[in-house]
């Protein structure tokens, strides 16, 4: 029955990587996609994926599917096309499906045909038309570790992508080959007037090893066709927009640390969070956000004295507010007579992680007001920032409103598709650590003060500015 079970997994899941032995002849499989694309950035598709071995999985899975009735097993094939595709941010539309080769001993064939819609990508950022393709099937792999398994795999890939007619092709994957102990991988491409053919393999051989993998997967790089030769529309891309808001007030034996965090975009995501909070409670998620801070604190030598957070507009359809309040010992850092206050006018956002492009765009705003006790006063205000490419902005401004209080404006704007060469150019540009110097009536105990407990611990991780696919 478990056979039965992962025969299904095999074919209709593909995720054959679930099972614990493939048999002595290894996975085998070949791929071919074929796509037709429209100037609106839609393709017709026909997917034909072949399964050779092991053929006691084969034959099983065959076995399976006439149990089930072929309709059925057509139609799970589909859903799962379906999911695969949107798990890579793509939508499949009026698709149908075909099995062949299920009532004889030769290989099983699978067979899917419909539209992606928004396969090919717009950007006006640079004005090109854009196709990312995984090549090594890098999205099946990331899902299993093949150095747990005594056999090979081996997928065999072939793409032909026929661009819309008047394209200019500015870019194509390269070649690409690496080896390792019997396991390789390897890209051919080729084209001809507006059609893209491309030749990939993957073999990763019996024992394969983590130094293996890493040889041949150890420069990782997005393979991409883009082309011209019409402007289109964007579509539908994410924002992520933050406000955080925060007042800190110096004083003799403790410091007060007031943060408002304003959760604004995307509404889907803010929604999701609210559904969280609910679904755990509020106490509980106030207790989590205590913790992560604390340790954070905890980390730099801070001590919290006392604290309150609370959530705001939870059940309503307004952005998501965090109050924070904390009351903190050994919030200064004391050198050659002075107190250091560092500041990252960069807002964390200075190594999104990306291949290609920022598929998002994100808008984050930083106030920060300090005042200092009577009698301080600030004796270095680091400079002005004001920098710009392409729509993308890094900003800070610094007001003086007396010698013992000023207020940090910041404003990060990263536009949507920016490309990985102009981000990295632009953040270079900023340093990630500003010392604003001040000095206080007496001396008092020596701590750490940093914009990391500020500006870094807010709900919305980095890795979900990760690109669409």
């Amino acid at each position: 029955m478990r056979k039965v079970a992962f025969a299904l997994l095999l074919i209709l899941g593909l995720n054959v990587f679930a099972w614990p032995a493939l048999g002595a002849e290894g996975y085998s499989e070949k791929l071919e996609q074929n796509y037709t694309v429209y100037w609106d950035g839609s393709a017709d598709i026909k997917f034909v994926t072949t399964y050779y071995g092991p053929s006691e999985i084969v034959n099983k899975t065959k076995e399976s599917m006439l149990k089930m009735g072929l309709e059925n097993a057509t139609t799970m094939l589909v859903q799962q096309q379906v999911q695969v595709l949107s798990q890579l941010g793509l939508t499949l539309v009026n698709a149908s499906g075909e099995i062949l080769g299920y009532n004889d001993t030769g290989p099983l064939v699978l067979i899917v045909t419909g539209k992606i819609l928004d396969f090919a990508k717009y950007y006006s950022y640079d004005n090109v038309w854009e196709i990312e393709l995984d090549l090594l099937r890098v999205n099946a792999l990331s899902q299993i570790d093949p150095t747990k398994f005594n056999e090979s795999f081996d997928f065999d890939n072939y793409y032909v992508i026929a661009l819309p007619e008047g394209a200019k092709i500015t870019k194509l994957p390269p070649d690409y080959r690496q080896e390792s102990q019997g396991s390789y991988v390897f890209i051919d491409v080729n084209a001809t007037d507006n059609t893209v053919r491309i030749h990939s393999r993957v073999h990763l051989s019996e024992n394969v090893t983590m130094e293996d993998l890493n040889r041949i997967y150890g420069s990782p790089q997005a393979f991409l066709i883009q082309y011209t030769g019409r402007e289109g529309a964007e579509g539908n891309y994410t924002t992520w927009l933050l406000n955080v808001y925060n007042n800190l007030t110096v004083k003799d034996e403790s410091s007060t640390l007031d943060t408002l965090e304003e959760y604004i975009e995307p509404e889907s995501y803010i929604n999701y969070l609210k559904f969280q909070i609910m679904m755990q409670g509020e106490a509980s998620m106030v207790q989590s956000v205590y913790q992560s801070y604390e340790r954070a604190f905890t980390q730099q030598g801070v001590e919290v004295k006392d604290w309150n957070i609370t959530l705001e507009n939870v059940n309503s359809t307004g952005p998501l507010r965090l109050r924070l309040h904390w009351v903190l010992a050994n919030y200064t850092k004391y050198s050659n007579g002075e107190y250091i206050y560092t500041y990252d006018p960069t807002l964390g956002l200075n190594a999104i992680p990306t291949l290609n492009r920022i598929n998002a765009a994100i808008n984050q705003t930083v106030t920060t007001r300090i005042t200092l006790p009577k009698g301080s006063k600030f004796t270095q205000i680091p400079d002005d920032i004001a920098l710009e490419a392409n729509g993308s902005k890094v900003l800070m401004k610094v007001e003086k409103v007396s010698d013992n209080e000023i207020v940090i404006k910041s404003h990060v704007f990263i536009r949507y598709g920016m490309k990985k060469e102009d981000y990295s150019a632009l953040m270079s540009k900023v340093p990630t650590q500003l010392e604003f110097k001040y000095t206080l009536p007496e001396k008092g105990s020596e701590g750490i003060c940093g914009p990391a407990l500020i500006t870094g611990l807010v709900l919305i991780p980095l890795v979900l500015y990760r690109r669409r696919r």
